[in-house]
C-alpha cells in the first residue's frame, strides 16, 4: 500500500511541475518515503492521505490549466460551516500576497487550515495552531509551502554583517529565526545559487522541525515540503 501511495503522489507531483526544472523532480524512495513521520501509517490512513494530497495537487493542475471547479466559495459555504469547520489539510506558508493557497490548489471555504507568516517559519505559535488542528480537527496532512522569490529569505542573505543582531525591529528577529536554521547553515554561502538554495532549505527545515513533534508522530500525520514558482503558478515537491 505505501508503493502504491508514493507512485500515485509522484506521479501527480511530476505533472503538475512540467514547467519546472528538471532537476526537482525525483524517484517515489528519494521523495515519499522520507515524508513519512516516525510512526507507520495504516493501509487506511495511507489510502485517505492519498485522495487528499491528490484533491491538492489536482487543484494545482487546475488552477495552472485556468479549469477551476472549486464550489466553496458562496455564501451556501459559509452558512454551512458556521457551526464547525472540516478542513483536510493545514497549509503553512509566507506572508507573500501572491501566496494565496485556497486559489493555488483551488479549494473554498472551510477546506484548508491555513498558517501563514513572513517566510513560511516554524516556531511556538505556529506550532501550537498545527497541533490544534491535528488534535481538535483531525488533519493528517501538513503542507509547507515556501515560495521562489522569498522576500524573508532575500533579507537574510542581502544582510551579510548580520545586522539583524541588533533587533531593532520585529523584522530582526525573523531573520535570526532564519539564522538558526541548521539546514541554511549547511549551505556554502560562495554557492552561485546561494539564494535559491535557502529558500528551499527554509522550507525543509519547517518541515524537518514539524515531523520531530511529539502530536505530529502521534496522530500518523504526514508532512510535505512543497515550492510553489511565482513566475508559472506551479508546485513543486522538495527532497
Amino acid at each position: 500500500m505505501k508503493t502504491i501511495f508514493c507512485i500515485s503522489f509522484l506521479f501527480l507531483c511530476a505533472c503538475i511541475s512540467c514547467n519546472t526544472n528538471q532537476s526537482e523532480k525525483k524517484t517515489p524512495n528519494e521523495t515519499l518515503n522520507k515524508q513519512v513521520t516516525g510512526n507507520e501509517s495504516t493501509p487506511t490512513e495511507n489510502n485517505i492521505l492519498n485522495d487528499q494530497l491528490t484533491k491538492l495537487l489536482s487543484g494545482n493542475r487546475r488552477f495552472l490549466t485556468e479549469t477551476s471547479d472549486t464550489i466553496h466559495e458562496d455564501l451556501k459555504r459559509v452558512k454551512a460551516t458556521q457551526n464547525e469547520q472540516n478542513p483536510f489539510a493545514v497549509i503553512l506558508t509566507c506572508s507573500d500576497s501572491r501566496m494565496d493557497t485556497h486559489l493555488i490548489f483551488d479549494q473554498g471555504i472551510g477546506d484548508l487550515f491555513e498558517i501563514k507568516n513572513a517566510g513560511n517559519l516554524i516556531y511556538d505559535i505556529d506550532m501550537g495552531s498545527i497541533e490544534y488542528a491535528i488534535e481538535h480537527l483531525g488533519i493528517k496532512l501538513v503542507v509547507v509551502v515556501g515560495h521562489t522569490n522569498c522576500g524573508a529569505i532575500k533579507a537574510y542573505v542581502q544582510d551579510t554583517g548580520k545586522q539583524f543582531k541588533k533587533h531593532t525591529n520585529h523584522i530582526d528577529d525573523i531573520l535570526e529565526i532564519i539564522d538558526h536554521e541548521t539546514e541554511i547553515k549547511n549551505i556554502d554561502k560562495d554557492s552561485p545559487d546561494y539564494y535559491n538554495a535557502c529558500i528551499k532549505a527554509n522550507i525543509l527545515h519547517s518541515k524537518n522541525v514539524i515531523e520531530k513533534n511529539k502530536i505530529v508522530k502521534e496522530n500518523h500525520a504526514r508532512v510535505i515540503p512543497l515550492l510553489y514558482d511565482l513566475s508559472t503558478g506551479a508546485v513543486s515537491l522538495l527532497n
